[in-house]
């Protein structure tokens, strides 16, 4: 007899966005030519362009979705609220140290964990 196998296709859910509570706004904005980052990146933007935020730097956006080397627009969330489990940071920095100059641009931190 033979199985019967069903799959189903639908929306993956990754526990970036952490609640409805803050309106997510996004924009569209440069990266390098050659940079490739990961969906949740936190991100710092100086004159419309984005890098990954470097230890110490001034964090003011997420990545909205993952960019590879050829990518030279990217899309960004400037306002929300986000689970700071997802954050990606640089090595050796933490979501803690940016989470005051983040609310500051109305990006609000909260917890998977409760």
């Amino acid at each position: 007899m033979a199985e019967l196998v069903t799959t189903s296709t639908g929306v993956h859910y990754d526990d970036l966005i952490g609640g409805t509570n803050v309106a997510v706004v996004m924009h569209n904005v440069k990266v390098a030519a050659g940079t490739a980052m990961a969906r949740g990146t936190l991100l710092t933007i100086t004159d419309g362009t984005a890098a990954a935020t470097a230890k110490a730097a001034t964090a003011n956006a997420i990545l909205a979705a993952s960019v590879d080397a050829t990518d030279t627009v990217a899309a960004v969330y400037v306002k929300g609220e986000f689970n700071r489990e997802k954050i990606v940071v640089a090595d050796g920095d933490t979501i803690g140290a940016h989470e005051a100059e983040l609310r500051s641009a109305g990006i609000y931190l909260t917890s998977l964990k409760c």
